[in-house]
């Protein structure tokens, strides 16, 4: 089974909101929020940079994006 908070990166990379994949996982945002930021601690970079409504992956969020998709490739 998928780690959920890397499942949640995935989603949220696709549907390039919060609350979008929210509503995707069945979730509720602050727990996308809070998966992210997990995340976020346990690797120790900043995934996703925030400004002005605009969401865009950091340099070391498209190397966890290109893992957890690897990840993903081998569970399913």
């Amino acid at each position: 089974m998928l780690d959920s908070k890397l499942e949640t990166l995935l989603t949220v990379y696709e549907k390039k909101n919060f609350t979008r994949a929210a509503e995707a996982l069945a979730l509720t945002q602050p727990a996308v929020s809070h998966h992210i930021s997990q995340l976020e601690q346990e690797l120790g970079v900043k995934i996703f940079s925030r400004t002005k409504g605009e969401m865009k992956l950091t340099a070391e969020g498209e190397i966890v994006l290109k893992y957890a998709k690897r990840i993903k490739a081998l569970y399913e």
